[in-house]
């Protein structure tokens, strides 16, 4: 790459792309639906867990798990942590935001008025015996978008009536803890109201109820907008280039995706179970894909430099990346590499996670691996160990393959960078 092209390309990553990114991941909102998304980790791994255990086609196993009431047992576990989502996440975001929103004191308070606003808004039906039922499909997937609103809602109504001090005064020596009870009554009243008026308006749409309003109008267009392989490459692109010029691109695009991602956890899951097909391809997984070895899929470039490397600068810095790497941890090899700002690598960098991208879409298609089930938090798993969590030996055949490509391509460049150090090192010896 020319000295000019270096230029320009520094320059439009430094003054134009930088600045957004930086805008986007120190935005608050997405902060908080971020930082309350990942507060959710241990339960959904506890639930996919469980429901890929429930769910291993073994005829004598699953004899096993019938016969001694394990199968039902663990379909309780799953259906514990899936099946209520957009209540554990309302929940999480709602205390992440208050956070987020420097009222950290109010945290815990906030995340039940949340909670509470939440229910409010569940939509109910009788049934023949005059019983109230829930439609469990508003406390699961279909519900998570509107989580993250109505955190955000009654957290701006929490903090501003506190603020304005339309709050229950206790006099001095009450203990702290019933002093902020009393402090939350009032809030709590206006994000009742505020949450039955909305349920009240809603019920007078063709809607019906504000969680369907939502999915059709916000939820479904989002997922449609990056639910596409041209989406997916450019926002690999983007993630990319910041990671390129030493910002952690992933916490940029992550932040957009990941509350779309949840949204798919309770219908792939549920598909899953069923033996179905997966209905929302373009899930975590598809990501994850672009991402063998950490951004830039660079588990190829660290095994060739294990293998070829002929300088003693790289050949003790693989016994550092290797065993990093094949967790998909690849900061030191970005940073200390580096290729950040090495323009010798940014070819594959930027090329070997879309050809990844794409050899993952072609192998769906003809129908060698099936669509992977997205679950999320499994992204630090080894390749191999993640397909087999993600649905299928053939994921994690299809991850070695890419692997293999990801070495291929990096090799010629890799080789290259080795040739001058080793160079360097004998003209150092010499002198």
């Amino acid at each position: 790459m020319s000295e000019a092209k270096e230029n320009f390309f520094t320059e439009f990553l430094n003054n134009k792309l930088v600045p957004f990114s930086m805008k986007v991941s120190q935005n608050k909102y997405i902060q908080s639906i971020g930082g309350g998304s990942m507060g959710l980790m241990a339960i959904i791994m506890v639930g996919a867990v469980f429901n890929l255990l429930n769910n291993i086609a073994f005829d004598p196993y699953q004899a096993f798990l019938s016969s001694t009431g394990l199968g039902a047992a663990f379909q309780a576990i799953y259906n514990a942590s899936m099946n209520y989502m957009s209540l554990f996440m309302v929940v999480s975001v709602a205390r992440s935001c208050a956070r987020s929103f420097d009222h950290k004191e109010l945290a815990n308070e906030n995340a039940f008025l949340a909670l509470m606003g939440y229910l409010i808004l569940v939509p109910l039906t009788v049934s023949e015996t005059g019983d109230s039922l829930v439609n469990m499909n508003y406390l699961g997937s279909r519900g998570t978008f509107l989580a993250f609103i109505v955190a955000i809602l009654v957290t701006k109504i929490h903090i501003f009536v506190v603020d304005k001090k339309f709050t229950i005064k206790m006099p001095a020596g009450v203990p702290e803890n019933v002093t902020k009870n009393f402090t939350a009554i009032i809030p709590g009243a206006f994000v009742a109201v505020a949450c039955g008026l909305i349920r009240a308006i809603f019920a007078m749409t063709s809607y019906g109820n504000v969680i369907d309003a939502v999915y059709a109008m916000l939820q479904t267009p989002l997922a449609a907008l990056t639910g596409n392989l041209f989406g997916f490459i450019v926002l690999i692109i983007i993630a990319n280039m910041l990671w390129f010029v030493g910002v952690h691109g992933s916490y940029t695009v992550l932040g957009v995706l990941f509350p779309i991602w949840f949204t798919y956890l309770g219908d792939n899951m549920a598909a899953a179970a069923a033996g179905e097909t997966i209905p929302h391809m373009w899930n975590v997984s598809m990501y994850d894909f672009a991402c063998n070895g950490g951004c830039g899929c660079t588990l190829g470039l660290v095994i060739v430099m294990a293998l070829f490397a002929k300088s003693k600068r790289y050949k003790s810095f693989s016994k550092l990346v290797l065993p990093v790497g094949l967790f998909n941890i690849n900061e030191p090899v970005v940073f200390a590499l580096p290729i950040m700002y090495n323009f010798m690598f940014i070819i594959p960098f930027m090329i070997t996670p879309i050809l990844s991208l794409l050899l993952a879409y072609v192998f769906i298609q003809i129908g060698f691996m099936p669509i992977p089930t997205g679950i999320i938090g499994f992204s630090s798993m080894p390749i191999v160990v993640y397909g087999i969590l993600q649905g299928s030996w053939k994921i994690g055949l299809y991850q070695v393959i890419a692997t293999v490509m990801s070495a291929a391509i990096w090799y010629p460049f890799f080789k290259t960078a080795d040739k001058i150090a080793l160079k360097e090192e004998q003209e150092a010896e010499q002198a």
